[in-house]
C-alpha cells in the first residue's frame, strides 16, 4: 500500500463515509433493521471511520477528540448527508477515489461494515442514544487504544455529564425537576474533574472547568426559582450548555488531541491543533466566560447579592435557597444517577 498523502486523507474519508451509507441501503434490504432505528449521527460516523482504519491500517490521521476518536483532516466536517444510498446513486461504488494506492472500493467498505464489523456495526447505527452509546465505545475501544487508553474513564465520565447537559439544553422539560438536575449536573462535574486531576498534562484545563461549573449551576439555580421559563431563558440556558462543549470541553479535547494524534500526516495536521490549544492555554477561554456571565441579567437569571459573593469566593456549600436535607440529597443524586444510566 502506498503512503498516504495529506491530499488523499479527505477522499479516503469519503469511500469510508459512502460505504457506511451504503451498508445502511443494503442492510435495511436484509432486513437487519429499519429505515426508523437508524441514528446515524457525524459522531457515530467518525467512530465507524476509527474502526475500519485502525483494523486495516489505513493511515488516517486520528486524534481523540471531544467524543472519542475523530478525522484530524475536518474538511469533511461540514453538511455530511448520512442517510442509507443504493449503488446506482455512487459514482465511485466499485472503485477506490483513490485507485492507484490499493485501497478498498466504497462497495467493499460496505461489505467490511456489514460482514466484518457485522453485528457491532448494527449496534453503533442504530443504538437509541449517542452519548448512552458512547459509554460503551469507551469501554470496548478507548481501553484498547495505545494512546487513549489512559483517558478512557475521562470520556466515560464526560459522556455521562454530557447527558445531563443535553437534557437541560434541549428544552424546557427538565425545568419541572429542575432541583434534581440541579443536584445531577454538580455532582456529574466531580468525576469529570477528578479525572482531570489524574493528567498532568490535562491541569491546565481544570480552571475553566471549574469556573464553568460555577457559572452554569448558579445559573441552573436561579433557573429553578422560576415557575417557568421563558423561551428566552431557555435559549440562554441552551447557549450556556453549549459553552461546555464549544469551549470548555474544546480545551481539554484539544489537549487530549495532541496526545492522541496518530496516522501518517500527523505532523502536518498536529500545528493547527497547536495553535486552537494554544489560544486557550493564553485564556480565550476567560472572555467566553465573563461574556456568559454578563448576559444573565439580561434573562432575568442573574444571582442575588449573597449568592454573588458565594459565586465569587469559589464555594458551592449553599444552594441558592434550595435547602435540602442530607438524605434528600441522597435520594435525588441516586434518582440522577438511574436518569443516566437508563
Amino acid at each position: 500500500m502506498h503512503m498516504l498523502t495529506l491530499g488523499d486523507e479527505e477522499p479516503l474519508l469519503l469511500d469510508i463515509k459512502e460505504g457506511v451509507q451504503h451498508a445502511l441501503y443494503i442492510g435495511k434490504q436484509e432486513r437487519r433493521f429499519t429505515q426508523d432505528e437508524i441514528r446515524l449521527d457525524k459522531i457515530r460516523l467518525n467512530k465507524l471511520q476509527y474502526i475500519v482504519n485502525e483494523d486495516r491500517d489505513l493511515g488516517l490521521t486520528f486524534g481523540w477528540f471531544k467524543y472519542g476518536p475523530a478525522p484530524e483532516d475536518v474538511t469533511t466536517d461540514t453538511g455530511v448527508e448520512l442517510s442509507p444510498q443504493p449503488g446506482d446513486a455512487i459514482p465511485h461504488l466499485d472503485e477506490s477515489r483513490l485507485p492507484s494506492k490499493d485501497f478498498l472500493s466504497t462497495e467493499a467498505f460496505a461489505y467490511y461494515f456489514l460482514r466484518e464489523l457485522d453485528d457491532e456495526f448494527d449496534r453503533i447505527v442504530t443504538a437509541e442514544k449517542t452519548k448512552v452509546y458512547l459509554e460503551e465505545f469507551y469501554d470496548e475501544y478507548a481501553s484498547k487504544d495505545e494512546y487513549a487508553a489512559r483517558f478512557t474513564d475521562l470520556y466515560k465520565a464526560s459522556a455521562c455529564l454530557q447527558q445531563t447537559l443535553d437534557k437541560i439544553g434541549d428544552g424546557t422539560d427538565w425545568h419541572q425537576n429542575s432541583t434534581e438536575y440541579y443536584y445531577e449536573l454538580d455532582g456529574n462535574f466531580l468525576p469529570v474533574s477528578e479525572e482531570i486531576k489524574k493528567h498532568e498534562s490535562l491541569e491546565h484545563t481544570l480552571e475553566p472547568l471549574e469556573e464553568y461549573r460555577k457559572l452554569l449551576t448558579s445559573i441552573i439555580s436561579e433557573a429553578d426559582t422560576e415557575e417557568e421559563l421563558s423561551a428566552g431563558q431557555q435559549a440562554f440556558i441552551t447557549n450556556a450548555i453549549r459553552k461546555f462543549y464549544n469551549t470548555v470541553w474544546d480545551f481539554v479535547a484539544q489537549e487530549i488531541s495532541l496526545e492522541t494524534m496518530r496516522g501518517e500526516n500527523v505532523d502536518e495536521l498536529r500545528p493547527g491543533v497547536e495553535a486552537t490549544a494554544e489560544k486557550y492555554r493564553k485564556g480565550s477561554w476567560k472572555a467566553e466566560l465573563e461574556s456568559l456571565a454578563e448576559r444573565r441579567e439580561s434573562v432575568g437569571l442573574e444571582p442575588e447579592i449573597e449568592d454573588m459573593e458565594e459565586l465569587e469566593s469559589g464555594g458551592n456549600e449553599q444552594d441558592d435557597g434550595q435547602s435540602l436535607d442530607k438524605e434528600m440529597v441522597k435520594r435525588i443524586s441516586q434518582m440522577g444517577a438511574e436518569v443516566i444510566s437508563e
